[in-house]
């Protein structure tokens, strides 16, 4: 962060089955065709049951708690009797500082807004200011991914949501299809990282730069030099924009009383 100016971070844990980590181990041993058919029969095993350990954002963020924003990663498709348990952990974590909830809609294959409205009440009986994350993906044969549409009824149902779309430029037509889909709603944001470039300067173009929130990923998917770099290269945006994208419009939302 210091070496490429990033002054402040949101973060939250990593996925860390032992499917995830085998598969960086034997990638280079499978052919191509064998990798795909293999992530198919075994896709099931990324989608871990209960929730992750948030004990590696708690202590990088001890170490400089003026820096780091924490967002928890929530499964929120869990047995019954594990509601209970699950939603006193995620409450743990509010009480620790905690300003936001992650969900991933490809690991958990979560369907909006049918698998959610029970954490959204939870969170906005909890604390308004909450922030919701949603890890977007456009639909594929194994993601089933959140349609644009499943959005911008969530947002519709919770105006004092904060609702930021994670990815929003994936791919071009995903792109489009979030900027003119979302653009009327207020309370939603759009995240940048592992996005194309000129889906990003669409989605300035068809929603304003003011909405459009800088994202990298790091280090799982992508790296801060790169996507720091799709910023700065975006062709006819001004430094004054940039600089919105970059930083202020994220501390906005971040400091932003209800």
């Amino acid at each position: 962060m210091d070496q490429y100016n990033v002054e402040k971070a949101i973060i939250t844990t990593i996925n860390r089955t032992k499917y995830h980590e085998r598969q960086k181990e034997v990638a280079s041993t499978i052919s191509e065709g064998d990798k795909i058919t293999k992530f198919m029969a075994d896709f099931k095993k990324l989608m871990t049951k209960g929730q992750l350990d948030h004990t590696d954002v708690k202590e990088i963020a001890k170490k400089a708690p003026d820096r780091f924003y924490k967002f928890f990663w929530f499964n929120p498709k869990m047995d019954s009797e594990e509601q209970e348990e699950d939603y006193r952990i995620l409450e743990d974590h509010f009480k620790e500082g905690f300003c936001g909830v992650k969900i991933h809609s490809g690991f958990h294959a979560i369907k909006v807004p049918n698998d959610i409205q029970k954490l959204i009440s939870f969170m906005q009986d909890y604390d308004k200011n909450l922030i919701f994350y949603i890890h977007s993906l456009p639909k594929t044969s194994f993601f089933g991914g959140v349609s644009t549409r499943d959005i911008a009824n969530l947002a519709s149902k919770n105006p004092n949501l904060r609702i930021i779309v994670g990815h929003a430029a994936n791919t071009m037509s995903y792109a489009l299809d979030v900027g003119m889909t979302l653009r009327r709603y207020e309370n939603i944001y759009f995240e940048t990282s592992c996005s194309v470039s000129f889906g990003i300067y669409n989605l300035i173009k068809t929603i304003g730069h003011e909405k459009i929130l800088f994202g990298s990923d790091s280090p799982t998917a992508s790296t801060l030099p790169i996507e720091i770099e799709k910023i700065l290269s975006l062709p006819r945006i001004s430094h004054e924009e940039k600089q919105d994208i970059l930083y202020n419009n994220v501390n906005t939302l971040l400091e932003m009383k209800s």
